[in-house]
């Protein structure tokens, strides 16, 4: 007679219930992981916008009157110099121009001016794709006011 190797039932319902459970608690911890690496692509990119309407400001001695000329206006200034090596991701900017306006550089945000006048301005970040995260909108002012919409605003600009 000889002796038989292998697994039994029992012992590999414990070990896929062992699976499963790991499972259950990594999953949640990488969603939340992978969500706060977005929103770091949202706030490199309201930054950069920050930065580049200051330089214009810097420049003409006010913001942009509205709303859509500063948002033309972020795709002629930058925020770092011309003769900077191009550090952030497209040409110098921490966004970059699409034929639908202005993205983050991952593609993950879609950055837009809401309010724009010779004296202000205010940036949102909104998600192409929320995934369940409870931060869905960045926003930044033009004082560097950082806001959030869903989340609690030191939680959501976290990096």
């Amino acid at each position: 007679m000889t002796k038989q190797r292998g697994f039994t039932l029992t012992e590999m319902m414990v070990t896929i219930a062992i699976i499963g459970i790991i499972a259950a608690v990594a999953w949640p911890a990488y969603e939340r992981q992978s969500a706060k690496g977005r929103r770091a692509d949202a706030a490199m990119a309201l930054s950069s916008a920050r930065q580049a309407l200051i330089a214009f400001r810097s420049d003409n001695g006010s913001y942009p009157a509205d709303a859509a000329t500063a948002l033309d206006e972020l795709q002629n200034y930058r925020p770092t110099a011309p003769n900077t090596p191009a550090v952030d991701c497209k040409n110098g900017r921490g966004y970059q121009i699409t034929a639908g306006g202005v993205d983050s550089c991952e593609g993950y945000y879609t950055i837009e001016v809401t309010a724009a006048d010779v004296n202000s301005f205010d940036l949102e970040a909104t998600p192409t794709n929320t995934r369940g995260d409870e931060c869905s909108t960045l926003t930044l002012d033009h004082l560097g006011t950082r806001g959030s919409t869903g989340g609690p605003v030191d939680r959501c600009w976290a990096q």
